[in-house]
């Protein structure tokens, strides 16, 4: 059986422009989720609890542009895989906490128990 997980999860993002056609990141946190351009993510804004799914792209430093999202929303940026049941036990999600300027905090993996 193939199982979808998330893979990686950027938290208290700050979206600095809107109305994008894709999600762009500043490039180090794209590196630090070890997200690919013109990967799928998924956009919850916490506020409004509205889910985006859309890719993502390279910004400039700093820079959250996100679609259906306004700047200054806080949101939440989820990746996910797929993995075979035999993968899943060994499978870490890499979670990603930015700052009130979208600069990287932390960087750690939660273990799926």
């Amino acid at each position: 059986m193939i199982r979808r997980f998330v893979r990686a999860v950027v938290r208290n993002a700050t979206v600095t422009h809107g109305d994008a056609l894709a999600l762009r990141l500043d490039p180090v946190v794209l590196r630090s989720a070890n997200l690919l351009p013109l990967e799928e993510v998924e956009v919850v804004n916490h506020l409004t609890g509205e889910r985006v799914t859309t890719f993502v792209e390279a910004g400039a430093p700093g820079e959250i542009r996100a679609p259906r999202m306004r700047a200054g929303d806080a949101i939440s940026i989820l990746s996910w895989g797929l993995l075979h049941d035999g993968q899943t036990l060994a499978h870490q999600a890499t979670i990603v906490t930015l700052d009130a300027h979208n600069g990287v905090v932390s960087i750690a993996t939660s273990q799926n128990q």
